[in-house]
């Protein structure tokens, strides 16, 4: 595609060919933006066109040949819609919805063409339309002509619900164009309708977002359901930890002579706390069994069980935004996470309760809500805690 400007003005302000003049600066035409004379170029060795004299053309010159591109696109427009042969191409939109259950985007598609005459407009600018009429659907429409979508158009005079395409001119044309006859042959080629809106007149696009909308729904409502049974067999199970421990105190009370529990009685219960030295920070250490922790933190280690323990840290801000996790601006910019101590074990995302956090398998943690719940969870059910730079300080724990 060669950018050359094959039309003019003439002196009676009528377009003009460069194939339809004299060859030189006899031709008798005028630029379109600045109006000084043209000469129409016809050697055999370049493109036709025209050009200025003496190499006066200016930057904004170019303006005027798009002007003269979008006149001959609405002359096109006009002999496609008297010849009956204006067929308007497919609507496309799109149902969709987006939240944290479901996120899905449902093309809905419907055909509309006009019916009735259109009503021209005289010498509209780039952005209004420049035809208006109705379509089988019983809404509105408006033409807009732009060459290669140059600006937006404007809606401001348009009827509510108005629907509007625009016929898209190439901005250059085909080489060896040179007369009008070639120029709307290459138009019937390469210009293009493009819809811009168009009313949901059938209703398909609301039936499609109901449908989706439900999808929803139901998404939201299964998750739900487990985040209730996950929260359920928390609560029972540690139902049955307060209770075995309960058994136990009684059966140590019960085995004291005075009724009072001595250190070694005690010990099954609630052994002494653990206390270790934090080894020194080492910001470019890295320990893959606790995912995401931020360079140099600070590890706390909670022992719940003969089987269970825990890792509390503070999480890498770039691995909190890889997984989309980052907190809202008005919270607070850390985030912590919790993992088994010493490897996964089944079943680990669901031991604690939802008040502690939420289990994520993907990322191999769990996702701290509100610190202090999750400390205040962990720390009075703990039979003994530890903390340091380097988890490996935890094993034997």
């Amino acid at each position: 595609m060669a950018a050359v400007m094959i039309m003019a003005y003439d002196a009676l302000g009528e377009i003009r060919f460069v194939g339809d003049v004299t060859k030189g600066a006899g031709c008798g035409c005028f630029c379109p933006t600045c109006k000084s004379p043209l000469v129409a170029k016809q050697g055999n060795e370049y493109e036709w066109h025209f050009a200025h004299e003496a190499s006066q053309e200016r930057p904004e010159c170019a303006v005027g040949a798009e002007n003269l591109a979008r006149s001959l696109g609405i002359e096109h427009l006009r002999h496609l819609h008297a010849r009956g042969a204006l067929v308007l191409p497919l609507y496309t939109t799109n149902a969709s919805v987006s939240t944290l259950w479901l996120s899905r985007s449902q093309p809905v598609t419907w055909g509309a063409q006009l019916v009735g005459a259109l009503t021209w407009r005289d010498a509209p600018t780039k952005a209004q339309p420049v035809a208006t009429g109705m379509l089988e659907t019983g809404a509105p429409m408006a033409f807009f002509v732009q060459v290669g979508g140059m600006s937006s158009p404007s809606l401001d005079d348009l009827p509510e619900d108005c629907a509007y395409a625009t016929l898209v001119v190439v901005p250059s044309w085909p080489r060896g164009t040179r007369t009008r006859q070639e120029a709307m042959a290459a138009l019937t080629q390469t210009a293009q309708i493009h819809w811009g809106y168009q009313p949901d007149s059938y209703g398909m696009r609301a039936s499609a977002q109901r449908e989706i909308d439900a999808m929803e729904r139901r998404a939201h409502e299964i998750a739900a359901e487990n985040e209730r049974q996950r929260s359920l067999a928390a609560g029972m199970r540690w139902a049955a930890i307060a209770k075995a421990r309960s058994h136990n105190l009684a059966a140590a009370l019960q085995a004291s002579p005075h009724g009072a529990i001595t250190p070694a009685q005690n010990e099954a219960a609630a052994p002494p706390p653990m206390s270790r030295v934090p080894a020194k920070a080492d910001p470019e250490a890295r320990f893959p069994q606790y995912p995401g922790h931020a360079p140099g933190c600070n590890f706390q280690f909670f022992r719940l069980g003969p089987d269970e323990a825990w890792v509390f840290y503070e999480l890498d801000k770039e691995f909190v935004t890889q997984r989309g996790m980052a907190p809202a601006a008005d919270k607070p910019q850390k985030v912590w996470g919790i993992a088994p101590a010493h490897g996964h074990t089944e079943g680990w995302d669901e031991c604690l309760p939802p008040s502690v956090g939420k289990g994520d398998l993907d990322a191999g943690i769990y996702w701290v809500r509100d610190l202090m719940s999750a400390v205040g969870f962990l720390s009075p059910r703990s039979k003994g805690s530890s903390s340091g730079h380097d988890p490996a300080e935890f094993e034997g724990l």
